[in-house]
């Protein structure tokens, strides 16, 4: 039966996907996503002075959550007594990415299902593939590619996406080039980092469904006190 379903997920894509003997990620249909070593450009000319200078950085090969972390998944490590309980209903929409989370409480989620938060340079890799583009999906902004861009009605993206975060992998035709879905818009996502150093602060990627100040860029940063949680708040997670 396992290896039934391995076939029909490589039928859908032809990007490898990981799936450890006894980890939370064979049981998740999303999988993960191999990310081969090489390198990539990180930092962008078209964003904040953070995201300077723009630089060519090789990495080893790793793979990552095709999608951010569900409730469901969250609901799996409550349940096996690893996670902590959250503000929101794990049975409720359950394909929804998991929010109202902390830095630490991610960091645990990923201990459990056998990996790890990524860096921000494979979270950037994951999303922008070699060719330094600045979406995953290319270079130019699009509602339709992603969620983002909504918040009470008002942005470039009102009436044309919801303005809360929707069920994880809902936007097909944003996915990078290795085909890692929502790196752009939905929630954003912790990552490992702290921010230039400051422990106080842990860098967030990705934007979200109500960032229409901030455009959704592979390498726009953003940071939190990893005590933060919000409803457009999530995370992914990598392993080798």
């Amino acid at each position: 039966m396992r290896v039934v379903l391995v076939v029909l997920v490589v039928g859908i894509s032809s990007l490898a996907i990981a799936r450890p003997a006894g980890s939370l990620a064979a049981a998740d249909p999303n999988g993960r996503v191999l990310i081969p070593a090489g390198p990539f450009t990180r930092g962008s000319t078209r964003g904040a002075d953070d995201e300077r200078p723009v630089k060519v950085i090789r990495l080893a090969a790793f793979h990552i959550d095709r999608t951010e972390v569900t409730r469901a998944m969250y609901a799996r490590c409550v349940a096996a007594r690893r996670c902590k309980s959250l503000a929101v209903d794990l049975t409720a929409e359950p394909s929804l990415p998991v929010t109202h989370l902390n830095w630490n409480e991610a960091r645990t989620f990923c201990a459990f299902a056998g990996g790890r938060l990524p860096t921000e340079d494979e979270w950037e890799k994951a999303a922008r593939g070699g060719d330094g583009r600045e979406f995953p999906w290319g270079t130019e902004l699009d509602c339709t590619r992603a969620n983002w861009g909504n918040f009470e009605n008002e942005g470039p993206c009102a009436r044309k996406n919801p303005g809360k975060p929707v069920d994880v992998g809902s936007y097909p035709q944003g996915a990078s080039p290795f085909g890692v879905l929502d790196m752009a818009g939905n929630v954003w996502e912790w990552v490992a980092d702290t921010y230039d150093r400051d422990p106080s602060r842990r860098v967030v990627r990705g934007g979200s469904c109500c960032s229409y100040f901030v455009e959704p860029r592979a390498a726009n940063r953003n940071a939190w006190d990893p005590s933060h949680h919000d409803g457009d708040l999530g995370f992914r997670c990598v392993s080798k």
